[in-house]
């Protein structure tokens, strides 16, 4: 399993300047304050030296120098665009993110809490943090349509929410006929029991939806409710705003050390999530972000399609 942390920063790089004995600067990590993230201090998080601005240059700059270079003295040394410290930084803290299904109440012994802050606490202000992040995301005219809705373990909300993942198992597992009723309740107290060690959850909605269920059928608040997609293209742009803003909200807790897991099964269409956490009819359920601390990251996963030429195509004409 990967034992580095969520965020590594290469503590040197040379500057490709053509010096002949070449420059190294240094990045000093130094600690985060605790009033405004208390576990920053033992993630070295996104900390440079500089900022983008001042030490990133442009690409029409570097391609104006090395082309000035290259016409001066064939075997002058080019200058070399590369990214940032910070680019790259934020650029590795995305590519190391991982979904993750087994989580801890409490950090793990290499990332203390400090100053005697409850972990429910640093959950708190790390999803209020989240949240302002993922705010930003892109929304056509404006109509910031997600809602994000907290709750924290243990709870009442939370034993509420255990109780609801107990029974859509069940339920589900009896309709689908997969085993016998014993086991079935086996299944469900295990997967309830496994929740309840997750230390605090979010359910993500987009409003302006079409209705997400007819109030004329009656249904057991835990069976699942009929996909009511997006219809307009209004919908369809909150919708892609609202996933968009997700990602941003898992990539904030990731680089605060936080593990997470975005779930969109059957429990995010049911009468008794939506009665627990106030939905209006026309909002719809996004997903169920679980999330806490881990003591390992999962491995990278083997990736299906090759980046060159399949998921990145130059459009030639």
């Amino acid at each position: 399993n990967q034992s580095r942390p969520p965020l590594v920063l290469a503590s040197t790089f040379r500057s490709k300047t053509g010096n002949d004995e070449g420059s190294t600067r240094r990045v000093h990590h130094h600690r985060a304050s605790t009033t405004s993230s208390p576990m920053l201090s033992s993630l070295n998080a996104l900390e440079v030296s500089h900022s983008l601005s001042s030490s990133s240059r442009s690409f029409r700059e570097a391609s104006s120098e090395a082309k000035s270079a290259s016409n001066n003295d064939s075997t002058q040394q080019h200058h070399v665009y590369e990214p940032s410290i910070s680019a790259q930084s934020l650029q590795q803290m995305i590519s190391f993110r991982r979904t993750v299904s087994n989580f801890l109440h409490h950090p793990p012994t290499s990332l203390p809490v400090e100053g005697g802050i409850q972990c429910q606490q640093i959950l708190s202000n790390a999803i209020r943090r989240a949240v302002e992040c993922a705010s930003t995301a892109p929304n056509h005219k404006m109509s910031e349509p997600t809602t994000f809705h907290r709750i924290l373990s243990p709870s009442a909300a939370s034993e509420r929410l255990l109780d609801i993942s107990y029974e859509v198992t069940y339920q589900r597992l009896l309709l689908n006929k997969l085993s016998g009723v014993e086991a079935c309740r086996n299944e469900a107290m295990r997967k309830r029991e496994k929740w309840s060690k997750i230390p605090a959850f979010i359910v993500a909605t987009v409003g302006g939806m079409e209705d997400q269920y007819n109030e004329e059928e009656e249904q057991s608040p835990y069976a699942e409710l009929p996909l009511n997609a997006p219809h307009t293209i209004q919908q369809l742009e909150d919708y892609a705003s609202s996933c968009a803003s997700i990602q941003n909200l898992l990539l904030s807790l990731h680089s605060e050390g936080i593990a997470s897991k975005w779930a969109t099964g059957t429990i995010i269409r049911t009468h008794a999530l939506r009665n627990l956490i106030g939905c209006k009819k026309d909002d719809m359920v996004v997903g169920l972000i679980m999330f806490g601390w881990t003591k390992q990251v999962p491995r990278m996963p083997r990736r299906r399609r090759v980046l060159e030429g399949d998921v990145l195509k130059d459009v030639n004409i």
